[in-house]
């Protein structure tokens, strides 16, 4: 049957479980009034893994690796995977385990001068050269907001990044340090893959439209309103085990994508493309209870499965090879391509 927009709006708003149901915590990232303090560009030609550049002003700094992550933004934060990202956060903050669970706490003056004296050189350059302070170290000059992002450094999560058109890429390591966006931590760690490729999905892209009175002060990806997004998981395995699997080749192929240093092949992007609609439109019957054509499952059950390990450690060549081999036996056994679960325009079908 098909619906307009509208129509397809309303039935996802019935839909009763959000992601807040389904996760420990949404959060927002860092937030600092000192960015210079802290964020870091990697130098093009390599060197010293304590060597960076101080950002806006290409100057070398120098600090302990130890206490420098990871730091993603919209440019750098795509789809499934993160693209390699320049930029580092020095963030002068240590763990250690409270009452309940672990807990960072920003590193005293004093720690910071005898344990990672080249931070301490840096902060106290910065404090002296740009606020033109000379007073002795205090833990105000360099602290910041975002208590929530340190109760999860280094825990698994999903980042959903800032931008009109939500993108999600999950974050295995759990290292990575935002600004806009919001980190997701769910209880159910087996869920990831699913929620993230949804997060991806075209229920994505109409979601702002449920969320308008709250985007004209924010944007959707703030967690008050991100937590309202709608969820729904399969009611059999074979289905979300195949969106799953098509999770896996998704992240691999947007990182051989962003391995690229002319440009991307248009048969990657078609491998992207194809991959993609497959997630979609396991998704979207998952929503909608479409009925699948059973030839169509079949062909995806018998040709999508996810490899022995870890896929990072599969020959680049030869999985990418294979992928390209499995999407010519789905599209030749199942007729593929007359599914479109991306419509043109604002129609979708659904029954």
């Amino acid at each position: 049957m098909l619906l307009k927009e509208n129509k397809i709006v309303e039935k996802i708003c019935e839909i009763p479980v959000t992601l807040e149901d389904v996760s420990e915590s949404i959060f927002s990232g860092v937030s600092t009034k000192n960015i210079m303090m802290h964020r870091l560009l990697s130098p093009e030609e390599g060197g010293s893994d304590s060597y960076y550049l101080c950002e806006g002003l290409c100057k070398p700094v120098f600090s302990e690796p130890e206490i420098v992550y990871p730091y993603v933004s919209g440019a750098f934060s795509n789809k499934f995977a993160f693209r390699p990202s320049p930029y580092h956060f020095m963030l002068p903050y240590e763990l250690f385990y409270g009452s309940k669970k672990k807990e960072y706490r920003v590193i005293p003056p004093e720690d910071i001068k005898t344990r990672f004296p080249q931070a301490y050189e840096r902060i106290m350059e910065f404090k002296n050269e740009f606020r033109h302070d000379t007073s002795s170290l205090k833990v105000a000059d360099y602290s910041i907001n975002g208590s929530k992002l340190l109760e999860y450094l280094n825990t698994p999560k999903i980042i959903a990044t800032e931008g009109y058109h939500l993108q999600a890429a999950y974050d295995a390591t759990g290292n990575h340090m935002f600004r806009k966006g919001c980190g997701i931590v769910l209880k159910d760690s087996d869920r990831y893959p699913y929620v993230t490729a949804v997060l991806n999905s075209p229920i994505a892209r109409l979601f702002p439209t449920m969320c308008k009175s709250e985007m004209i002060f924010s944007s959707y990806t703030d967690p008050t309103v991100l937590k309202r997004f709608p969820i729904v998981f399969p009611d059999d395995k074979l289905t979300e085990d195949l969106i799953n699997t098509t999770f896996s080749y998704l992240a691999f192929l947007n990182r051989q994508k962003y391995a690229t240093d002319y440009g991307v092949p248009e048969w990657l992007q078609e491998l992207v493309s194809f991959y993609e609609q497959i997630s979609s439109l396991l998704i979207l019957d998952t929503y909608f209870i479409n009925d699948l054509d059973p030839k169509l499952l079949d062909a995806l059950a018998e040709n999508i499965h996810p490899y022995a390990g870890e896929i990072e450690s599969e020959n680049s060549d030869s999985l990418l090879s294979a992928l390209y081999y499995m999407k010519q036996q789905i599209i030749e056994t199942s007729k593929f391509e007359k599914y479109d679960p991306v419509p043109k325009s604002s129609d979708f079908y659904i029954s």
